[in-house]
């Protein structure tokens, strides 16, 4: 019966939290997406931050296998990516998911509420990742270069801190700011509500788990980009990181003008994980470089990899008046934000 009402939640009520892009169909026929469907609802749910990835099937299978092998798999180890997971989205600002990892570090038997600041000073498992996921954006922190993790949870540990990097900033854009659809959805009342329904249904999702290395994505010539070499003791975490690449970049190439990538890239290479500070002054510098024409992409792209919470109606409207599909969309946000976390990815 619960699991029955937690199906209905996340497949009927969850996706009128998305926003700029259609609802995903979630009974589409395109195989690729159907295999993802199956196998995220079996092993941990059909999850908006999952699912709106949907218009590039590629992407979207890219994405689910590294919150697969990184995130879900090993469902002993959960708690201690939960605490992770909740840090990385405090840096990134995501309001959305500070509250869903936030209650289900609690409900995968977490000791410390991540929401009032307990973790930061712990010596468990769970704060000393907490801890050091926090520094991810200070690539000179100490606790950067020396992790107090364990040898062998360093590729999930890190490949979870890459992929909520990620998701956060798809999140930030495509998402609102509560994970479910309520009247006054951003009150002090309303989202203590919603993290406690999160604590509820979560005890059963914290404890799903798969069998590691279920890949979707054909391997073909693919290669592990060197900022991921940290996984390589791990081959289905190396594995997923490979095939996000992958697909990232195939959606960067196919949505994006070169010239745009090579602002955002370049743009990237001197930035050290520091805010943009205020206003957007300096995107409206960087994307004089490019025609006219590709100047909303590149805003888009540059706000997606640095300030995602700073992307609002104007900026899809105006990406939209170039381009207007959902596919390229999700595309060039999806490249931006890959283009990010393989930066941050390089420092680890």
């Amino acid at each position: 019966m619960l699991h029955a009402i937690e199906n209905q939640l996340f497949r009927k009520v969850a996706p009128f939290t998305i926003r700029h892009i259609q609802r995903p169909d979630l009974a589409t026929d395109d195989p690729l997406v159907r295999k993802v469907m199956e196998q995220a609802s079996r092993e941990f749910q059909v999850a908006p931050p999952v699912t709106l990835h949907q218009p590039d099937p590629l992407l979207l299978a890219g994405v689910w296998g590294l919150m697969r092998e990184a995130f879900v798999v090993h469902a002993e180890g959960r708690v201690v990516r939960e605490a992770v997971a909740a840090a990385v989205s405090q840096l990134n600002e995501c309001p959305y998911c500070v509250d869903v990892h936030a209650s289900m570090h609690l409900s995968a038997g977490g000791e410390g509420n991540i929401l009032t600041d307990e973790l930061s000073n712990g010596t468990s498992a769970s704060a000393l990742a907490y801890q050091w996921a926090s520094a991810t954006l200070t690539p000179d922190a100490d606790i950067i270069h020396h992790p107090q993790i364990p040898a062998g949870d360093v590729p999930q540990v890190f490949g979870t801190a890459i992929c909520f990097h990620f998701i956060n900033r798809m999140v930030n854009i495509f998402l609102d700011k509560a994970p479910m659809p309520m009247p006054a959805a951003g009150s002090n009342f309303m989202r203590a509500f919603s993290r406690a329904s999160l604590r509820f249904f979560g005890k059963r999702m914290v404890q799903l788990d798969g069998e590691p290395g279920a890949f979707i994505i054909d391997p073909g010539e693919m290669a592990l980009p060197p900022e991921f070499s940290w996984s390589a003791s791990d081959l289905n975490v190396a594995g997923s990181l490979t095939r996000f690449a992958y697909a990232a970049e195939h959606a960067g190439r196919e949505a994006l003008h070169e010239d745009v990538r090579t602002v955002v890239t370049d743009h990237l290479q001197t930035w050290k994980g520091e805010p943009p500070g205020l206003g957007r002054g300096w995107v409206d510098t960087l994307v004089k470089q490019v025609d006219a024409r590709l100047q909303p992409s590149t805003r888009l792209a540059l706000l997606a990899a640095r300030a995602s919470w700073q992307i609002d109606e104007q900026v899809v409207a105006d990406f939209r008046s170039v381009v207007d599909d959902d596919r390229s969309l999700i595309q060039a946000a999806g490249w931006a934000s890959f283009a990010a976390v393989r930066r941050i990815a390089g420092w680890l």
